[in-house]
């Protein structure tokens, strides 16, 4: 890291990521980086060590996924043009979610 907090060099577990992945993704306290899948309705977790996808729930609802965000050990799932949303305990095992409405 430079000394604004730049990245010089990417760690090398990140390259599989960054060549392979180009669909939404959404990183928890730069920790965790989480990924929806729209074809298969996949939200996985990204697992640098070993450079491959740990799926943590599969739903209906996200293979229409516009949009993800995480945060709390939550990963929220906007879709129907931002109609409804998909959130997703991640922390729970198996992981629970509940769907709703916005205001």
């Amino acid at each position: 890291m430079g000394n604004h907090g730049t990245i010089k060099r990417w760690p090398v577990g990140l390259i599989g990521m960054l060549a392979g992945w180009n669909r939404a993704a959404a990183s928890m306290n730069e920790d965790a980086i989480y990924v929806v899948n729209e074809l298969t309705g996949a939200l996985s977790e990204y697992d640098c060590k070993n450079d491959s996808l740990k799926k943590v729930i599969e739903l209906l609802e996200l293979k229409l996924a516009e949009q993800i965000a995480a945060g709390r050990g939550r990963v929220c799932v906007v879709y129907m043009n931002g109609e409804t949303v998909v959130v997703v305990d991640v922390t729970a095992r198996p992981a629970q979610f509940w769907v709703v409405e916005p205001p």
